[in-house]
């Protein structure tokens, strides 16, 4: 994969190297597929925090479009869905290695019919990362020591997550037999969710690639929403000017999902996957970013076609700390 210039990977011993690190992010979309609950409640693919990485608390609106077909054929009866999420989120240092991150979430859900509409609001799935970031340092030149010198932080870190989402969102059994299950407030379970995030920056480029895992668990209407693995892969160029800063960013994101389990069964034709590509860019002055990110698919097949990711869009303004 052609990321940019090629002096961005001078760091690297070899550009295999990169082929792995691009490889590596990409094979977690290579696993099985899940609900579409996980696009709503836990949007996803989209990332746990800004470009900077920087400690921040702000706010996040995300705007989902879907279309579900109640059957196989093209007059199949359809529905319009509109999945509005507005969060709070935020990321906090607890010491130099450790920090955390939250997401809690409002949602207002609208499907529409022909002949009437359906509304949903609350509070979603609340969710709570814990992260222990790597530090990397730029190796001494050879045969220059100096004792009293600081170590220079490398261009490259990395972070290992663990996250938990809970059940503060309300989960309507009935509404799990629609075409698309994801149309809920929340889970109605505990989920667990490992997480890595990488991160390079040098000569104005950078890369944040991360990758997630969610295990679901059993809620108790006895309803499983399959487990889900979520990646993202963003290039971005840092414009420097006398009143703000730009960063303009591409961005490749996936889904994919495993079958749906009730009572111990599962049900048929209810895992997916998608393949998301998405443009933006964040605006920073001083200690606010206002970011902006749209989203298209590119290839998808969610719960054997009857349900079509159709864009996305998101926004969102933090204040570091």
């Amino acid at each position: 994969m052609n990321f940019y210039m090629m002096n961005v990977f001078q760091s690297f011993k070899s550009y295999k190297e990169v082929i792995l690190l691009v490889a590596f992010t990409f094979c977690f979309g290579n696993v099985n597929a899940c609900d579409l609950c996980g696009c709503s409640t836990t949007s996803g693919s989209s990332s746990f925090g800004d470009l900077s990485m920087s400690n921040f608390i702000g706010f996040r609106y995300i705007h989902q479009q879907f279309e579900s077909r109640d059957g196989i054929f093209e007059n199949s009866p359809k529905s319009e869905e509109r999945f509005n999420t507005y969060q709070l989120w935020g990321r906090f240092p607890i010491n130099q290695n450790f920090y955390i991150s939250t997401i809690i979430p409002f949602q207002d859900l609208t499907r529409n019919f022909k002949d009437r509409s359906e509304h949903l609001s609350g509070l979603g799935d609340v969710n709570v990362i814990g992260w222990y970031a790597f530090k990397f340092y730029k190796k001494e030149t050879q045969g220059e020591v100096d004792f009293n010198a600081t170590k220079e932080r490398s261009n490259h870190a990395l972070s290992l997550g663990l996250g938990i989402k809970f059940p503060t969102g309300k989960f309507e059994e009935e509404l799990a037999d629609k075409v698309n299950p994801g149309f809920q407030i929340g889970t109605g379970s505990l989920d667990v969710f490992p997480t890595i995030m990488y991160t390079f920056n040098k000569n104005n480029f950078g890369i944040v690639a991360n990758a997630t895992y969610y295990f679901k668990s059993e809620n108790k209407n006895d309803y499983k929403f399959g487990n889900q693995i979520s990646y993202a892969t963003s290039l971005f160029y840092s414009i420097d000017t006398k009143r703000f800063g730009i960063k303009p960013f591409l961005e490749i994101s996936g889904d994919r999902y495993d079958t749906i389990e009730q009572f111990g069964e599962t049900l048929k034709d209810t895992d997916g996957r998608i393949l998301n590509g998405s443009f933006g860019s964040e605006f920073n002055r001083g200690k606010f970013v206002l970011g902006f990110k749209f989203t298209f698919p590119i290839e998808q097949d969610l719960l054997n076609g009857t349900v079509e990711s159709q864009k996305q869009m998101s926004m969102y303004l933090n204040v570091s700390i």
